[in-house]
């Protein structure tokens, strides 16, 4: 399948899912949830068929775990600070708990009563995972770097489990959890507070001072380097799927770019 096709049943999705996810009144007072189109891209390839465009039936199965996950990440923005309204932060839950009635009703809709049960415990692991965060119950850099592993690809890798790709599930794990660091990376640059820079601050504080900035976006950086090369090895090594599912795979990857130029690099070298 050609990427331009591929990306058009993509858009087919997104654009479902946008058009559910609207809500005037919402609208007017809290922010539109963020739609993260390289999830639509990983939940469709398991469906990828270079002979027919996605079905209704596997559209609302991408969107079932598409409305999950934006319901919990809605839920994440939820904060007691003074800066937010007290309507605004009321306004935020029950987003949350609108767009969690999406999720259900899709489900419901879709009448895989498999599908429930994997979503569900992928929804115990990411809540397990947020309150030890909340807590600041890490010790290390590393097992600060699992749980947010667990939260960004309980739900995927949940799903294609659920569908049997079970091995895409390692590399899946490692792009998510690469996505998600440079979310974070870019939240320590802009100095926007979440729930893994107050975590990752607390595991690197050694006095009552605040964590230098330049000491968290290191720890983040060297994160990052662990996980690409790990990306990078598997790429080498499994190479899942048909090659137009793995073309698919590395044309959604951060750093492909930077690969290519490495391996240019290396070639004239």
């Amino acid at each position: 399948m050609k990427f331009t096709d591929y990306n058009h049943q993509a858009n087919i999705i997104h654009q479902y899912i946008e058009d559910q996810l609207h809500h005037s009144y919402l609208k007017e007072y809290i922010d539109q949830p963020h739609i993260d189109r390289k999830r639509i891209n990983y939940l469709l390839l398991p469906f990828l068929n270079e002979q027919r465009m996605v079905t209704q039936q596997e559209m609302k199965w991408i969107s079932t775990a598409m409305f999950l996950h934006i319901a919990l990440e809605t839920h994440e923005k939820v904060t007691i600070s003074e800066r937010d309204s007290l309507k605004e932060r009321q306004l935020t839950v029950l987003a949350g708990v609108y767009f969690s009635s999406l999720y259900y009703r899709t489900l419901a809709e879709t009448g895989d009563l498999g599908l429930i049960e994997a979503l569900s415990n992928a929804i115990k692991k990411i809540n397990e995972c947020k309150i030890s965060m909340y807590n600041e119950e890490c010790s290390s850099v590393d097992e600060l770097t699992e749980y947010i592993r667990i939260i960004e690809t309980s739900i995927p890798a949940h799903f294609y489990e659920f569908f049997n790709q079970k091995d895409w599930i390692p590399l899946l794990s490692d792009t998510f959890l690469y996505n998600r660091l440079i979310q974070e990376r870019l939240a320590l640059i802009n100095s926007k507070e979440t729930i893994f820079t107050g975590a990752l601050a607390s595991i690197l504080r050694e006095s009552e001072e605040p964590v230098d900035r330049s000491l968290l976006l290191s720890a983040v950086d060297h994160a990052m380097d662990k996980v690409q090369k790990d990306i990078e090895v598997q790429l080498h090594e499994k190479k899942p799927g048909t090659p137009a599912a793995r073309e698919l795979f590395v044309e959604f990857l951060p750093f492909n770019e930077s690969i290519a130029t490495t391996k240019l690099y290396a070639e004239e070298g």
